[in-house]
C-alpha cells in the first residue's frame, strides 16, 4: 500500500534527515515530534499506519519513534490475545 501525504508539514521543505535521528539525539527527536504535532489526526494516522504496516524500524512516523511504535504494537497484541481468550478463536 502506497500512501502519499503531500500536505504534511514534513513535506514542506523540512530536511528529511530530521525524522531519522539517532536514539540519543533528543533535541532532534523533540523537533521532529513538534513538526508531527502540526498534522491533523487523519494525516498522523496515515503516517503511523504506513510505518507499522511496512515494518519501518527507524525514524519518526506519526509522531512516534520506533521504540514507541514497538510499545504500541505490543499493547495491541496483548489486547488481541485477551480478546481471543474471552471469546475464543473462530
Amino acid at each position: 500500500m502506497k500512501t502519499e501525504i503531500t500536505n504534511a508539514p514534513c513535506q514542506q521543505g523540512v530536511d528529511p534527515e530530521l525524522f531519522f535521528p539517532d536514539p540519543t539525539e533528543y533535541e532532534k527527536i523533540r523537533e521532529a515530534k513538534l513538526i508531527c504535532g502540526q498534522c491533523d489526526a487523519v494525516t498522523k494516522n496515515k503516517c503511523l499506519t504506513f510505518a507499522t504496516e511496512n515494518g519501518v524500524q527507524y525514524g519518526i512516523f506519526g509522531g512516534l519513534t520506533d521504540h514507541e511504535r514497538q510499545l504500541l504494537r505490543r499493547r495491541e497484541k496483548k489486547k488481541y490475545r485477551q480478546y481471543v481468550s474471552v471469546i475464543g478463536e473462530y
